[in-house]
């Protein structure tokens, strides 16, 4: 079993580990109700899509 000859520093740590971070969510707007949403999904408020209605949501 392989043993480490010297013990690894703190710098030499961190940079192994600076591409382990999270990312944060990235939003994008409706093109018709602007509202925040995620990417590639149907909107939450009004239910379309890329322009098309997908959903019907009902107003409260």
């Amino acid at each position: 079993m392989a043993v480490p000859k010297r013990k690894t520093n703190q710098a030499r740590k961190l940079k192994r580990r600076a591409h382990d971070a999270l990312a944060p969510i990235r939003y994008s707007k409706c093109t018709r109700c602007n509202s925040l949403t995620l990417p590639h999904s149907i909107c939450d408020n009004c239910g379309t899509y890329r322009g098309r209605t997908l959903l019907a949501v009902e107003d409260f």
